[in-house]
This record gives structure tokens, C-alpha cells and sequence, in this order.
């Protein structure tokens, strides 16, 4: 037997042994109990139609080489062999987990999964929905490379400075604003060409533009093309100055609220490496030969704002994407300082050096760094920890609406990861928590809204809470739906881009799906009730039906027809004894169905259309 033929062989043994719901929907099985694509996709896996054993593989790496799943059915016995075979080459890391951890990081596949669980045949594709609040320059022809002198004045350039320091750099406080102006009035009195730090200027304009203009300006993509340019140019310095490395920052920020995920990704990746090659990541100096050209003096708090937030953008694109981001080996450069509690006003004062003050919306946001590169799909965390990461989260005061955004942001990412290792019970007793914090990211987003402040999370987090409110599914979640699709709708009617209208239009369809699945599950029951009612199956009825027999047993021991077990006088003390009966019976009931806990039992029973049979 030839090497086809083999192939083709192992082919047919996959195929046979593939569970019902991915024989089904034609999808493909790694024969596992549960597999893989019922794991994720959260199907019912079963094997009812097969008349073969399927073996319980514990991973599925070796199915990720092309082995075949051998069922013990048609070999007998183990191939000892081809088990050791499997067990030497298989990686270090379950590829199968591996991919629930990547699906589980981003929001998209999180929609995705609840859309089939709700109802597979109607769910929506797989795309970051409300990612930002819309492409600002997807209608716009593509710039031109020209100096910033010449789009700008003097005056229009301090004026959305201005803008930026107000609204942007309170998020991302990276610039020194003083010498940033001192810079400024520099380089509008020279006509050189380009200098390193026309990025910086195009980069603050363009932020500025997207919170102060509703519609892009004839030269905005001329200020983003120049600073893409000029960044690709002066990055490859050795080392790239601290300047460059700024200009990347603005540049991935403002990809993020503006473009693409894929986009915002790449220059992510790209502002990762130009920080490891200006040292942007280690601390200390370090000897070595290496490090033959001597780099600039960068302050301590300058330098840990820069390596936080490129690590931010880092994570998150690649956690929303599903994609690798990038890690540097040795990086040392930490947090920014946060604010003591007690701090009186003078401590909190700035140091010499820095860019804010320690505990500023910046620090806030990189604080939670550390918490987020924790949930990297290649470092798998229990379920233990991943508790211990959200009441963490959930103890975190944040006063900035960004800050607040960031804090809901990765409290719904861990959510994710319990959710998809099967232990939602474990978030039970934190819920009311998690809700409120939920809620606080929704009155972050309409402040956005009122102020007319563009930020990425003003989409992405209303959108998202629909969905977690969704996923709950408890009373108190659902109650608060009506709220979560109002400020969605403020959102989209605030920016009414395309984007921003199909992630309101996807949202309804979650609800709605949502309401037809509980609808289809209401008339389940109700037809369950029509047909076995007039066996005294309800509560109410069951009294009656006991009553009844009572009163019947009663004129069968008049008449001499066997009621020696029940009196004339006895039909009242039966009825007492079946309605405490009825209520210890509603009761264990309730107590192991939590959405039913808010009932009160007897006050259902004494009601005329609730109970239908006891009336005291």
C-alpha cells in the first residue's frame, strides 16, 4: 500500500467516526468526546448514529500532525506503537486549547459563539463588530507625502494641539507639552525639509481632527500618509530615537479609533519592534556589545509610559484579532508609578522628569498591563486564578471614563475565559459586581457621547455588554438590556458611521434571536402543560384533583365502598395535608432552579390564576 492510498484510508476512518452534529452540518471532527468544533461552536456532541466506539483522546495535538483516530471497535486492542509515536512528537501545547484561549480572548468569536448557541442557522459571521466608532477615512482619496508646514499653519497647528492636550492626553500622556510648543514655534519659523519629529505634529493633528471634526478634513490623509512615511523612514536608525518612537504611538492610537483591526495590528507589531530597538523595553542600561551606539537619555516615567502603551495596543489587537502578539525576552521597563491612596496634594505632584502625575488616566490604564498579559493563550491560567484576576478587576476604582472603559474591557475578556472553560458557576457569587462594573462602562460611553469623544471603547463596550448581559441570561441581566441597546443607539446616531449602524443592527438580531429561542422554549412548555393537565400535573390542579378525591373517598364510606382510610369529616385535613404537601414540592422545586428563586410559593399558590386550586 502506497502512501495515497494510506492517506485516503486514514481519511475514511476520520470520516467514520465523526459525531452527529458535524456529520450534520458537513463540518470536520477530530472523533474526540466532546470534539472540537462541538467544544467550540458549543453544540450537543454525540455519537447516537454511530456504530462505532469512539476513543476519549485527552488532545487533540496529535490530530493538528495528520494522525488517524483509530476506534478500539476496529482494532481490538491499542496500537502501543502509534501511541508512544503520538506521545513523542506531540508539542509541548495543546493545540486545541491553544484555540480556545485565542477564541475566547476575542470579542468577535465571543459574539460569534453566542449567536450559534442561540440559534446556529441565523447566528452572525465572525467580525469585530463596533470595533470603533467607524473607518473615519474609508471614503477618502489616498494622501500625499508633503511637509507639515505646508498643510498647517502656525496657528491651526497650536490650535488643535490644543485640542489634543485636552481631550487625548490625559488618556495617552507621552508629551511633554511645554517643549512640545517650544518645538512647535521651532519649526514653523524654519522651511527645512522633514525633520523626526513631523510625526509627532502629524500625529497629534490628526487625533485632534478626529475629536474635534465630524467629517475628515482634505488634509487629514495627507498628515496620515506623511507620518506613516516618515515613521518607516526613521525607523530604520540604529538605534530609532524616542522621538520615532512616539510618532508610532500616536500613529497606532489613532488606527485604532479610526481603521482597522488588521491594520492596527501590523503597526502595533511594528511599534513593538522599534521599541526593542530603541531600548524603549529595558530600564537599565545594560553592557553589551549590542549596544555600540550609544542611545538617548530617556526619564524613567517617559520611558515606562512609551513601553506600556505600545504593549497595550500590542495585546489587545492581537487578543481581538486572534493573533500572536509580540513578546520581548529580558524586558524589565515597569508600570508607571499609581497614586497612594492618601496621598496628600504635594506627593501626588509630578517628579522631575515625568510626562503626568502618578495616578493619572495613563497610569490607570497601564496598571491593568500586568493583569492583561496573564491571559495570554500560550500561558494557560486555572480557573482559580482567572477568579482571583476578576475580583481583582472588580476591587479597582477608575475615575476617567477611559480608564473605566479599559477596566470593563478586561473584566469581559476574563468573562470570556471562564465562560469557555465551562465555569460560568464560578462568577455566581461576583455577578451583581460584574453587572454594576458593566454598567459604569455604559454611563462611561454616553459621557463620551455628550462630549463628542471618539474613543474606540465607546463602541466596542456598549456592543460588548449587550452580548454579556445576553450570555447571563438571568433576570437582572435581561432587565437591564433595554438600557445596554439605548446608549448603543445613542452611539450610532452620535457618530452614524457604517460601521456603528451594523453593530446596532446585529445587536437586535442577538435580541431578537434571543427573544424566538425563549418564545420556542415557552411554547414547549405550555404544550407539555396542555397535554398532561387533565392528569392534575400542576400545582393548583394537583390540590383540586386531592381535594376532589377527599370528597369522594368521604361518599364512598357513606355508601359503603371501601373509604375505611378516609372519614366523612376527613376531606379538610386532606386538603391541609396536600397543600403543605404542593408547597414543600414548589419549594425544592424553586430552590434548584436559581431563575425561579424570586417566587414566592405560597403567594402563587393563593393566587386565583397562579395556583388555581387553594384559596384560604
Amino acid at each position: 500500500m502506497d502512501d495515497q492510498d494510506l492517506v485516503h484510508q486514514r481519511k475514511r476512518r476520520r470520516a467514520k467516526v465523526a459525531c452527529d452534529p458535524c456529520r450534520e452540518r458537513k463540518r470536520k471532527c477530530d472523533g474526540r468526546q466532546p470534539c472540537g468544533t462541538c467544544t467550540r461552536l458549543e453544540y450537543d456532541c454525540s455519537y447516537k448514529g454511530m456504530a462505532v466506539q469512539v476513543r476519549n483522546i485527552p488532545s487533540a495535538s496529535s490530530n493538528s500532525f495528520g494522525a488517524a483516530i483509530e476506534s478500539s471497535a476496529s482494532t481490538g486492542q491499542p496500537d502501543e506503537r502509534r501511541k508512544r509515536k503520538h506521545q513523542s512528537s506531540a508539542p509541548g501545547v495543546d493545540v486545541h486549547r491553544h484555540v480556545q484561549l485565542l477564541e475566547a480572548n476575542s470579542g468577535a468569536a465571543f459574539v460569534r459563539k453566542l449567536g450559534l448557541h442561540i440559534d446556529p442557522s441565523n447566528a452572525p459571521r465572525l467580525h469585530l463588530f463596533a470595533w470603533n466608532t467607524g473607518e473615519r477615512l474609508a471614503r477618502c482619496a489616498p494622501g500625499a507625502v508633503r511637509p507639515v508646514i505646508s498643510m498647517l499653519t502656525a496657528a491651526e497647528m497650536t490650535r488643535l494641539a490644543l485640542i489634543y492636550f485636552d481631550k487625548v492626553a490625559e488618556t495617552y500622556g507621552f508629551i511633554d507639552r511645554s517643549l512640545f510648543f517650544k518645538r512647535l514655534h521651532a519649526r514653523w519659523n524654519t522651511s527645512g525639509s522633514n525633520t523626526a519629529y513631523d510625526s509627532v505634529f502629524c500625529g497629534v493633528a490628526a487625533l485632534a481632527l478626529h475629536f474635534s471634526e465630524r467629517f475628515p478634513m482634505a488634509f487629514e490623509p495627507d498628515l496620515v500618509e506623511t507620518a506613516k512615511t516618515l515613521l518607516e523612514q526613521n525607523s530604520l536608525q540604529t538605534p530609532p530615537s524616542v522621538d520615532t518612537v512616539k510618532g508610532w504611538i500616536l500613529r497606532v492610537a489613532y488606527l485604532r479609533m479610526t481603521s482597522t483591526p488588521h491594520a492596527t495590528w501590523l503597526a502595533s507589531c511594528s511599534l513593538m519592534h522599534v521599541a526593542e530597538a530603541a531600548n524603549i523595553h529595558l530600564e537599565g542600561h545594560l553592557e553589551t556589545v549590542f549596544n555600540d551606539n550609544p542611545s538617548e537619555t530617556i526619564a524613567l516615567d517617559l520611558r515606562r509610559r512609551l513601553w506600556g502603551l505600545a504593549q497595550h495596543f500590542n495585546i489587545w489587537a492581537s487578543f481581538d484579532l486572534g493573533r500572536s502578539r509580540i513578546t520581548l525576552s529580558g524586558a524589565c521597563t515597569t508600570k508607571p508609578v499609581d497614586a497612594e491612596p492618601a496621598a496628600s496634594a504635594s506627593a501626588s505632584e509630578a517628579p522631575p522628569g515625568s510626562i503626568g502625575t502618578p495616578g493619572d488616566s495613563t497610569s490607570q490604564i497601564l496598571s491593568l498591563v500586568p493583569l492583561t498579559e496573564r491571559l495570554d493563550p500560550n500561558k494557560p491560567r486555572s480557573v482559580e486564578e482567572l477568579e482571583n484576576d476578576i475580583i481583582q478587576v472588580l476591587a479597582e476604582a477608575r475615575g476617567a471614563p477611559t480608564a473605566t472603559m479599559s477596566q470593563v474591557n478586561l473584566m469581559l475578556c476574563i468573562f470570556r475565559r471562564l465562560r469557555a472553560q465551562g465555569s460560568i458557576d464560578t462568577l455566581h457569587p461576583h455577578m451583581d459586581r460584574i453587572i454594576a462594573l458593566a454598567m459604569k462602562g455604559l454611563d462611561a460611553s454616553l459621557s463620551m457621547v455628550a462630549s463628542y469623544s471618539p474613543w474606540h471603547h465607546a463602541a466596542n463596550i456598549p456592543f460588548q455588554v449587550v452580548c454579556l448581559l445576553l450570555a447571563i441570561d438571568s433576570q437582572a441581566s435581561l432587565g437591564l438590556l433595554g438600557r445596554a441597546m439605548g446608549v448603543l443607539r445613542a452611539v450610532r446616531d452620535r457618530w452614524d458611521s457604517a460601521v456603528m449602524r451594523e453593530a446596532y443592527s446585529t445587536a437586535v438580531l442577538l435580541v431578537y434571536l434571543h427573544q424566538r429561542r425563549k418564545e420556542d422554549d415557552a411554547r414547549s412548555l405550555r404544550g407539555v402543560l396542555e397535554v398532561y393537565s387533565t392528569t392534575a400535573s400542576t400545582p393548583g390542579e394537583l390540590g383540586s384533583a386531592s381535594a376532589s378525591a377527599s370528597a369522594s373517598a368521604g361518599l364512598d364510606a357513606d355508601m359503603g365502598m371501601g373509604g375505611a382510610e378516609i372519614g366523612v369529616d376527613a376531606p379538610q385535613q386532606d386538603w391541609t395535608a396536600a397543600y403543605a404537601a404542593e408547597v414543600s414540592w414548589l419549594g425544592n422545586l424553586v430552590s434548584d432552579m436559581p431563575a425561579l428563586r424570586e417566587i414566592d410559593v405560597e403567594q402563587f399558590l393563593m393566587q386565583p390564576g397562579g395556583g388555581g386550586g387553594f384559596s384560604i
